[in-house]
C-alpha cells in the first residue's frame, strides 16, 4: 500500500469518510494495521500463485491476478478503478481511457505470446508491457503486486523464472521501482534480462 498517491474520490467510493483508510473486508480503520494485514494476506496469495500461476493472455487475466491477490481485503479486487490517480504530480491514465488502454496492452501481450523471441527480445517486450501497465495503473490499490505477478507469469510462458522482488536481492526491487517510476525502459530491460532464469 502506497499512501503517496493523490486520488480524486469526492464521493468516498474507496475510503471511509474523512479518512485515507480504504474500505476493506476485515473492517480495519487504522492505516498501519491495514497495511500490515494486507501484506500478510497478499504474501500468502502470492505464495499460492507461485505454485499455480494464472495464464496471462489479456488484461482480463491481469484482473484475475489482482482479484486473487486481494480477495481477502477489498470487495473491488480485480475491478478497474473508477477514480483518477496521480503521484508526485504525475497523472496515471484516466480511467475514462481504459478501453483504449486495455486494447493496446492486449495487443502487446498477444505479440509477446506469439513471437519466437530471444532472451533479449523477451526482456524488451516485457519491459514495454510493464511500463505501459504501470502507466495505466488500472486498480485503486495493489498495482505493483499485480503487475509483477503478471510479468512473472508471462516470463513463464517463454520458459523463464522472473522475480522482481526477491527476498535476498533488495537492489533488484529498487531497480524495478526506479524503472517504473521514471518510465525508464532501458533500466527495466536490464533488470528483467539480468533476472530471467531458465526453468
Amino acid at each position: 500500500m502506497n499512501n503517496n498517491y493523490n486520488y480524486i474520490d469526492n464521493e468516498n467510493l474507496y475510503t471511509y469518510p474523512n479518512s485515507k483508510v480504504l474500505k476493506n473486508i476485515p473492517a480495519i480503520d487504522d492505516l498501519e494495521k491495514l497495511h500490515l494485514t494486507e501484506h500478510l494476506f497478499v504474501s500468502n496469495r502470492i505464495a499460492e500463485l507461485a505454485e499455480k500461476p494464472i495464464l496471462v493472455n489479456s488484461m482480463d487475466s491481469i484482473k484475475d491476478i489482482h482479484k486473487y491477490l486481494f480477495q481477502d481485503m477489498y470487495t473491488w479486487a480485480g475491478e478497474y478503478r473508477k477514480v483518477n490517480i496521480s503521484k508526485q504530480g504525475y497523472p496515471f491514465m484516466a480511467f475514462q481511457s481504459f478501453p483504449q488502454g486495455q486494447q493496446y496492452i492486449n495487443g502487446l501481450i498477444q505479440e509477446f505470446l506469439s513471437g519466437n523471441l530471444s532472451k533479449i527480445e523477451i526482456s524488451k517486450q516485457l519491459a514495454t508491457i510493464l511500463d505501459d501497465l504501470n502507466h495505466m495503473h488500472p486498480f485503486r490499490e495493489g498495482n505493483g503486486q499485480g503487475q509483477r505477478e503478471a510479468i512473472r507469469c508471462l516470463a513463464l510462458e517463454k520458459g523463464y523464472v522472473l522475480e522482481l522482488n526477491p527476498a535476498d536481492k533488495e537492489e533488484v526491487y529498487k531497480a524495478y521501482m526506479d524503472g517504473v517510476i521514471h518510465s525508464n525502459l532501458e533500466l527495466l530491460e536490464k533488470v528483467i534480462f539480468e533476472n530471467l532464469a531458465p526453468l
